[in-house]
């Protein structure tokens, strides 16, 4: 059985990590968000593929969950002292990576070729895909008037300023990364992971092409809530809701995917907090901490899928 999961951040890398974890690893191709790349000290920046890389190699921070686990700040600390914009923390494990890929890209090394050389270099026996060939440029308009490019308005702004809309460009002009397409019609599941879905998946979705595939795929097509207890684990998702939203919580959540997908997963008691919902609602443990909960949430992943048409 072949699944294809929709991913970025931490939320996704975790799921991917599940899935990973309890399934049969070659039939897994994870498609991850590239709204958020962009290039920092010359360097080419993929943040969710690297969170989700790192999770699956066995080779992220559990602490803070982002970057590198045994990570060093030598690189940081230098550029700070020549007076360097270090606001984008870049480890030095973490930097190595960044340099390579920068310089296999000017080698004429595309996106999938990338991909592919870094999963066989720690091991993968999945697929992860960088969704586009270039990064998707995702933007916030704040409402004092600001278009904030992503990683400032997230990182350098810590995600201070209030989101009037979040803003996707180029996606119509950028093509999908080599195998995208093909592991969607191939596919038997999709599912859609617990990310922010105005800042990971969102942008992915924008992309025309993408868009028109996954509207039209007939096989079961789930996503799985990224809020426990009606709020957000970590990260911006809770104030996103009440700026982008006509809904709350749980509820906020099964309208946006409304349309786009034919269930959604979140935990039990938290079904009744959705009146009139406009999708079928599937109970399953979201919270992926531990090795005994990804276990959990995929026997629920596999229930639930199994109950879609």
């Amino acid at each position: 059985m072949k699944l294809v999961m929709l991913c970025g951040g931490v939320g996704g890398a975790r799921a991917a990590l599940a899935l990973y974890e309890n399934l049969a690893r070659h039939s897994l191709t994870f498609l991850v968000n590239t709204g958020d790349d962009f290039r920092h000290l010359g360097l080419e920046i993929w943040p969710d593929w690297d969170t989700v890389y790192y999770h699956l190699a066995g080779l992220n921070d559990p602490v803070r969950g982002w970057g590198r686990a045994d990570e060093g700040t030598r690189a940081m600390e230098e550029l700070a002292r020549f007076g360097g914009p270090h606001w984008f923390h870049l480890g030095d494990r973490d930097l190595a990576l960044h340099v390579f890929r920068s310089w296999v890209l000017k080698e004429g090394w595309d996106r999938r070729r990338i991909a592919v050389h870094l999963a066989e270099q720690a091991s993968l026996r999945c697929t992860v895909l960088p969704l586009t060939e270039q990064g998707t440029d995702t933007r916030i308009q704040t409402r004092d008037g600001r278009v904030m490019e992503f990683q400032q308005w997230f990182v350098k702004e810590q995600g201070g300023p209030a989101v009037e809309r979040v803003l996707t460009r180029s996606t119509g002009q950028t093509p999908l990364t080599e195998g995208v397409l093909e592991s969607l019609r191939e596919a038997d599941v999709l599912l859609m992971a617990p990310s922010n879905p105005y800042l990971s998946l969102g942008p992915m979705l924008a992309h025309p092409e993408l868009q028109a595939v996954v509207r039209k795929l007939d096989i079961p097509r789930l996503a799985v809530s990224p809020l426990i207890g009606g709020k957000a684990v970590k990260g911006p998702l809770d104030r996103l809701i009440e700026s982008l939203s006509d809904f709350r919580g749980q509820q906020a959540i099964a309208h946006y995917w409304a349309g786009w997908v034919d269930g959604l997963m979140l935990p039990g008691d938290e079904i009744a907090t959705v009146p009139e919902p406009p999708l079928r609602l599937l109970e399953g443990p979201t919270l992926l901490s531990t090795p005994a909960a990804r276990k959990e949430f995929c026997q629920a992943l596999e229930r639930a899928w199994e109950a879609l048409p």
